[in-house]
């Protein structure tokens, strides 16, 4: 029978999961023998399962019983005659000196008669199929017999363990001396374990011996860890809850071998995700593959999902069956999962341990052999990218193609990332031009400042020709790029914008290139129309708006509608204002928003806020900004969300307009606003000072602005919010300068609508505040002849502005149709200044009551965008009278379920009836009704007059 083993651990040992059943076939072979009294096992599986430590593991559980000699066989030294043999015999402290002296010199003996193994040729093929080792020369007999006496001296003392890890690296006359002593000594307490790769089927020294054959011979499988080990491990290392959460994502990582769980687990403890201790044991799991497991590996890792085994045999210039073999192995491993590896992370570090200048040159081969191919533009791209100096004359229109496929899907980074690329091979004037137009368009999705370096000098002037530097002669035109007038629009180089247009609109657009198709400029022609509606007119006086047209419009059907705003914008007086609503609604309802719609989509939301539509422009608004973070473009997010911020303030609310208007500012910078800064500056000034912020309104202010904002229609805006500031200070003199430049714009470009920006309606406050009524009633008369939607915002606030300037009679009933239009109209703050203005007038008309209800009223709506209500128009007038006597003043405002309450009452509602309409007892109606009459000081007949 075999010998006990000491089943206690010593201090430092191993320890192991899911490797009880290991444990117990091992210590079954030691203690259980029944024909010999020594054992020969073999712990095989694949890499990284764990068998070293469970080598390792057993050993320290027998070193207390055996004298354990060990060794660990490498690639390198499997030519090194005797090397193994001599590690075991180094590396044992327990060994007597005499007794490893005696044993090295007959090694030194035994390998100088073992000749070393001519290597192959270096341009031999290597073997398709794995072929026996030939059979080494043994050393000299006596040397073997000394060997085998020294061990058997040490035997008959006590049990011998010989151990020796990755044994299919072992040099063969070590293994061939090996097998001499366990043959010679079956009957003694002789020990050997060995480790081996069972998928290595080549050059593997263990299977080319006669260890294979020997009777006495145990396998015993190591397999990779499962889900429940791997979670066993995880929690040994962290607490148990995130082992938990983990397991599932690290099994998938490591396929359960216990070399990457571990490393995965020491990555979580330092930083929280996989790095580089996962790297490093990546990279040596695949290291300790034979070749060409790792060379596959990272073609797959380069590949990613164009993988495939033939395209990694073509790019590794092997052959078939041995990439089919590592393939297989990796598969086997499930390292790869249909052709593909594991988890990115584990590509990552592949990719990570390449030499860079390898790394680049493989990318460079896949992208030539995709394009080859004829793979997608976009796959083959992303390795030109990688490889970082390919400059083949194929790469600019691949990466032209990359970057539209990208931008199309709103990967607008990447899109910039290909057309920069291109840009640094461009070969050509031409070519360069295309690609620089392209790169201009996608960064300003992202950022108008980064445009600025794309546009040509202040000193060249777009046109259809240059003149060399002698003056002697003509050089043929540059190619103009045709988003190139939309960029200099935005930057406040208008003449230039508008030059380059006529330059693209002329027979010869430069460079060669055909004449452009009329409605390719319709965009630009937006971008102007609304910009600079003055120096628009003025060119197109001369008659180029003609020859643009005389392209069929139907070449860019998403801009169909495109003339009519555009003649909206810039003829707004001429145009039938239902014709123009319903041009601007069709177009928002039909397009989705995209660089060449973008231009048409801001004309139709501008014609329904300069036509007093402010509702209906804000539910579009807020579709347009949604659908620009959908499209990842800060521009276009920045540049509606300012324009939402101006439609709030004409549906009543700053407070909103203040935020909207601060979340634009803060999205692009001053440079990247351009000449369209004026627009959320005017906003945002405008908010502030309605909501009585006139520090933070002129904060705003004291920002430069560049001087073309106000040649810009976003100029008429910042003109006339400034304007409103110097009302709220009391500088009402400045005011008028302001309004009157604003005015004074607004006329000589033809763009003086009564709703884009009623200067007229502001200079007669300021008017009005200085005591000149007369010219305050001159400009309120001349905004009355302007065609204004009855039910619109402007014609309720001309309506106010007139009860100012009118007799005591006239001024209530000018009032009472004022406020009926601005309720209508749904703008809060202007409705809270009539109702405020109205409560005036009926007290000095002598209801005292029904002007404390009012002024109630115009409290309650200026709470709801979060101010006092407003100042009455005009020179400063008496306060109100006090409340009457036995009136409280209200201590809070109305919670939600009190105004719903407080609403159903006014309407006429019994409390019974409000308690069935509500779901609520009529002892809680009752409740709410108590508190309604103290915190609005009324009486339930009053509730429908203050709650209007």
């Amino acid at each position: 029978m075999g010998h006990a083993v000491t089943r206690g651990a010593r201090p430092g040992a191993v320890e192991l999961v899911e490797r009880a059943e290991e444990l117990g076939a091992l210590q079954s072979a030691y203690e259980d023998a029944e024909d010999t009294r020594g054992s020969l096992v073999v712990l095989c599986g694949g890499v990284g399962t764990g068998k070293t430590a469970l080598l390792r593991a057993w050993t320290e559980r027998v070193a207390s019983d055996a004298l354990v000699l060990t060794a660990t066989a490498c690639r390198a030294e499997r030519e090194l005659p005797l090397g193994v043999l001599e590690q075991l015999v180094r590396g044992c402290p327990e060994l007597p000196a005499e007794t490893a002296e005696r044993t090295l010199a007959w090694c030194d003996e035994a390998a100088a008669s073992v000749p070393v193994p001519t290597a192959a040729p270096a341009d031999a093929p290597p073997p398709s199929l794995p072929l026996p080792l030939p059979l080494p020369t043994l050393p000299n007999a006596s040397a073997l017999r000394g060997l085998c006496e020294a061990l058997r001296g040490l035997v008959a003392e006590r049990p011998v363990l010989i151990a020796v890890d990755d044994a299919h690296h072992a040099d063969a006359a070590s293994l061939q001396c090996l097998l001499y002593v366990v043959r010679r000594l079956r009957s003694a307490r002789l020990h050997v374990l060995f480790t081996e790769y069972v998928h290595q089927t080549a050059d593997n020294a263990l299977l080319g011996s006669d260890f294979a054959h020997e009777p006495a011979l145990r396998r015993i499988r190591v397999e990779p860890l499962s889900k429940a080990g791997v979670e066993a491990v995880l929690a040994g290392r962290l607490d148990q809850e995130t082992a938990q959460d983990l397991t599932p994502v690290v099994h998938g990582m490591s396929a359960g071998h216990p070399l990457l769980v571990h490393a995965l687990a020491d990555d979580h403890r330092s930083t929280g995700r996989a790095g580089e201790a996962f790297g490093r044991a990546a990279l040596g799991f695949l290291y300790r593959h034979e070749a060409p497991v790792t060379e596959v590996a990272r073609v797959v890792a380069v590949l990613g999902e164009q993988a495939d085994p033939v395209l990694v045999g073509r790019l590794l210039d092997a052959d078939a069956a041995s990439v089919a073999r590592a393939v297989h192995q990796l598969t086997v491993a499930e390292v790869l999962h249909e052709g593909r590896l594991c988890h990115p992370a584990f590509g990552a570090a592949v990719l990570d341990g390449m030499p860079t200048e390898e790394r680049r040159a493989l990318h460079g081969r896949v992208a030539a052999l995709l394009h080859e191919e004829g793979a997608p533009a976009d796959e083959v791209a992303a390795h030109l990218v990688a490889a970082d100096r390919s400059d083949t004359p194929w790469a600019v229109p691949v990466f032209e193609e990359a970057a539209q496929l990208a931008l199309e899907d709103d990967r607008v980074v990447l899109g910039v990332e290909y057309l920069r690329a291109a840009y640094q091979r461009c070969r050509g004037v031409a070519q360069r031009t295309a690609v620089v137009g392209a790169l201009a368009d996608a960064e300003w999705r992202l950022d108008p400042a980064k445009v600025l370096r794309h546009l040509p000098d202040r000193a060249v002037t777009p046109g259809p020709a240059a003149v060399s530097p002698d003056h002697t002669e003509a050089w043929p035109p540059a190619p103009i790029p045709l988003t190139l007038p939309t960029h200099l629009f935005w930057h406040g180089r208008v003449d230039e914008g508008l030059d380059a247009i006529c330059a693209l609109a002329g027979p010869n657009p430069g460079g060669g290139a055909p004449p452009t198709n009329a409605a390719d400029l319709d965009t630009p022609w937006l971008w102007g129309a609304f910009l600079y509606p003055g120096h628009v007119k003025e060119r197109l006086g001369a008659g180029v708006l003609s020859a643009q047209r005389s392209a069929p419009p139907a070449a860019t059907p998403e801009l169909q509608g495109a003339g009519t705003l555009m003649h909206d914008l810039l003829h707004g007086g001429e145009s039938d204002p239902a014709d123009a609503v319903d041009a601007a609604e069709r177009t928002l309802n039909r397009y989705r928003l995209g660089p060449r719609t973008v231009a048409v989509q801001t004309a139709a939301l501008a014609t329904l806020t300069y036509r007093d539509r402010p509702h209906r422009a804000a539910a579009w608004c807020d579709g347009l900004i949604a659908q620009a973070g959908e499209r990842e473009s800060p521009t276009w997010i920045a540049w509606f969300t300012a324009w939402r911020a101006l439609i709030h303030l004409r549906q009543g609310d700053p407070a909103a307009a203040q935020q909207r208007a601060a979340t634009a500012l803060d999205m692009l910078s001053s440079k990247g606003w351009g000449a369209a800064i004026g627009l959320p500056l005017a906003a945002a000034v405008q908010a502030k000072a309605a909501i009585g912020d006139v520090d933070g309104a002129a904060a705003l202010l004291e920002r430069p602005v560049p001087q073309a904002v106000f040649q810009t229609r976003t100029g008429l805006h910042y003109l006339a919010a400034r304007g409103r500031y110097h009302l709220a200070t009391g500088c009402h003199y400045a005011a008028l300068c302001d309004f009157y430049a604003c005015g004074t714009r607004m006329s000589s470009w033809g763009v003086d609508l009564p709703a884009s920006e009623p200067w007229r309606l502001g200079a007669a406050e300021a008017y009005l505040a200085l005591g000149e009524s007369l010219l305050a009633r001159q400009l309120i008369d001349d905004q009355m002849t302007l065609p204004a939607p009855a039910d619109g915002r402007t014609w309720g606030m001309t309506l106010r502005l007139r009860a100012a300037t009118s007799a005591a009679p006239d001024r209530i009933e000018l009032l009472d149709e004022a406020v009926a239009v601005l309720r209508g109209a749904g703008d809060v703050f202007e409705l809270a200044r009539a109702v405020a203005e109205q409560s005036e007038a009926v007290r000095e008309g002598g209801e005292t009551e029904r002007a404390r209800l009012l002024a109630r009223k115009a409290e309650l709506l200026a709470r709801r965008w979060g101010s006092t209500p407003p100042a009455a128009t005009g020179p400063a007038s008496p306060p109100p009278s006090p409340p009457a006597p036995g009136h409280a003043e209200p201590d809070a405002e109305l919670t939600e379920a009190e105004r719903r309450v407080a609403e159903l009452a006014a309407d006429g509602f019994t409390n019974r009836e409000i308690s069935r309409r509500l779901y609520v007892t009529v002892s809680t109606v009752e409740q709410h009704l108590t508190r309604i009459y103290r915190k609005l000081d009324v009486k339930r007949l009053d509730l429908q007059a203050v709650l209007g």
